[in-house]
């Protein structure tokens, strides 16, 4: 199933980019007015693959940044307008880009020729937050129950894309933030148990799932894990210690 949702969005991906090979050349002028960033002798080849890179980098389209006059009407754009405050955003992330690749990473490195680009920390998404945080947040906000369906969304959509981070540790630092920074062991629990049925057979999350339930009280569930986590890893003294003091 992951496999075919990876082939989807490689698709996906190139259809994009001939739709915006095609869309980008017919409509964008040849002159240019209103330039802040890029250089006044622009050459248009530059401009289109420079606007190609933004809207791959942030899955989006002209429209984002540029005001269209009628809907649905390429030829309606007002490239010139400043009326889009993403346009303006832009802006501000283009120049601290040039920033970080001109003066902060050699300073910090002592190498000339760092790159840091859109893709960088958008990698295909509109906000760049990282899934943890954006889990978190929706939690806070709406619930566990919405949390866990907005992780099953996102990673229906965006699995194999580099766009968020699937791998086990994302939902067991979801869940140690829940228990440890905000009291709340029951959602713990439930982001656990859904780490442990998207990731069964990874220790950490084993060991967790065990802890977690050993706090609760539900001994059965933590002895279960924790014996799944010494299957998994012989030698793993959290789970053998879980074990000793349950029996104990």
């Amino acid at each position: 199933m992951k496999t075919n949702q990876a082939a989807r969005m490689v698709l996906a991906v190139f259809v994009l980019a001939a739709l915006l090979a095609g869309a980008a050349q017919a409509e964008i002028p040849d002159t240019y007015t209103n330039l802040k960033v890029f250089p006044k002798d622009v050459g248009k080849r530059a401009l289109v693959g420079a606007m190609r890179d933004f809207c791959s980098a942030l899955g989006v389209r002209c429209t984002f940044c540029h005001v269209q006059k009628t809907p649905g009407d390429f030829d309606s754009i007002d490239w010139a307008s400043d009326e889009m405050e993403n346009k303006v955003i832009a802006r501000g992330m283009m120049t601290m880009a040039q920033k970080i690749n001109s003066e902060l990473l050699p300073a910090a490195t002592g190498e000339p020729g760092g790159l840091v680009r859109c893709i960088t920390c958008h990698r295909g998404l509109e906000d760049p937050r990282t899934l943890e945080v954006v889990l978190l947040d929706t939690i806070e906000k709406d619930g566990v129950d919405v949390g866990i369906a907005r992780y099953l969304e996102l990673d229906e959509k965006y699995y194999g894309t580099g766009s968020y981070d699937f791998s086990p540790s994302t939902l067991t630092e979801v869940a140690e933030v829940l228990a440890q920074n905000r009291g709340d062991m029951d959602g713990a629990a439930q982001i656990i148990d859904l780490a442990a049925e998207q990731n069964p057979d990874d220790v950490v999350t084993q060991v967790m799932r065990s802890q977690i339930y050993l706090f609760k009280g539900d001994k059965e569930a933590a002895i279960a894990s924790a014996r799944r986590a010494l299957e998994l890893d012989p030698e793993n003294e959290q789970a053998r210690k879980i074990l000793d003091q349950l029996d104990q």
